[in-house]
């Protein structure tokens, strides 16, 4: 279970996404994109930013730094890859937001018994973290359903010109009826710098 949780934390985190790999099953737009999500998760070598992680109870920092590039995607040093393209931003396992914002939601397999369906359930978020008050944010629900008759939900945060400055967690005990916080993450502080035209 904790694997699962920590699993999920890591690749939504930050360097999660994966490129053609033919898992999304609903057809996307051919429209391109990839501007927008740009805006959305700014990708330079040297962007770094700092979290703090709540598990539970037990807290921590993470940093995130991007420090190398291959391919076509940006790697972090936790070894995450991420990049962007004409449908969104993407990990090498799934899209993390997908364009156009205003869309049904999208599901990816990740291996035979894990699928993650995610939704855009808010694009003009309000959100409060360490590193300040952010408005218009985009805010994307994802929920894996896993044995035990549970669902582990997830929100993310995204922030023009920032990336992700905020993750929550949620175990849903679908036969107890209940919802248990399981992990928050929060941007700290961030140094990002100028994107290359």
């Amino acid at each position: 279970m904790i694997k699962i949780i920590f699993a999920v934390i890591l690749s939504c985190f930050m360097f999660v996404s994966c490129a053609g790999s033919g898992r999304d099953e609903k057809p996307i737009h051919v429209s391109d994109y990839s501007a927008s999500a740009a805006k959305y998760m700014p990708l330079e070598i040297g962007n770094k930013w700092v979290y703090s992680v709540n598990y539970m109870g037990s807290s921590g920092e993470i940093e995130v730094i991007i420090n190398a590039f291959d391919g076509e995607w940006f790697v972090d040093n936790r070894g995450g890859k991420l990049k962007i393209d004409r449908r969104g931003i993407r990990d090498d396992e799934r899209y993390i937001l997908m364009f156009p914002l205003q869309r049904e939601e999208w599901i990816s397999i990740i291996d035979t018994r894990t699928t993650e369906i995610r939704k855009t359930v808010g694009v003009d978020e309000p959100v409060t973290v360490p590193a300040g008050r952010f408005e218009g944010a985009i805010k994307v629900h994802t929920f894996v359903s896993i044995p035990g008759n549970r669902i582990l939900h997830s929100y993310h945060f995204f922030v023009s010109g920032v990336g992700i400055v905020k993750i929550e967690t949620f175990l849903e005990d679908v036969r107890e009826g209940t919802i248990t916080r399981q992990t928050t993450t929060e941007l700290v502080k961030y140094d990002l710098k100028e994107t290359k035209s």
